[in-house]
């Protein structure tokens, strides 16, 4: 005879291990600092990547004009520039990276504390059901 009662947690086991199993995995391998840095480091490594190859492929596109206006002293106020921009770009992307992986791992524990909790209820559930039996078995011995 099925448990319809485990039955129910089992299903929501299911979908859980299907929808955000893989997703809410790092939740439990790491502790909250760990996997938002993590999260960070990465980012900033992308973040410097991007930032380079938009500096690229915009000097190339303007390679004229900026032979043109750049001679020795505008070089360095240029730079500084590109160096302001950097880290403005790199605060505001980090700070957006912070907040995003903050609030998805608060959110993935979460769900993993209701996955473990129905996990527990489903334990709760076969033991009640095999202490049963076996009082079942010694009345009818």
């Amino acid at each position: 005879m099925v448990n319809e009662e485990r039955l129910r947690y089992l299903i929501k086991i299911a979908k859980f291990d299907v929808k955000d199993g893989k997703r809410c995995k790092p939740m439990t391998q790491y502790a909250r600092k760990d996997y938002v840095s993590l999260q960070v480091l990465k980012s900033f490594v992308a973040g410097t990547v991007t930032y380079g190859l938009m500096v690229g492929i915009w000097g190339l596109y303007s390679m004229d004009s900026l032979m043109k206006k750049l001679t020795g002293p505008e070089i360095v106020g240029f730079l500084m520039t590109l160096a302001v921009l950097y880290v403005t770009f790199m605060m505001i992307y980090l700070l957006a990276t912070y907040i995003v992986f903050h609030v998805k791992y608060t959110e993935g524990r979460k769900k993993v504390k209701k996955y473990y909790r129905s996990l527990k209820k489903i334990n709760q559930l076969y033991e009640r059901e095999g202490r049963l039996k076996i009082s079942a078995k010694k009345a009818r011995d």
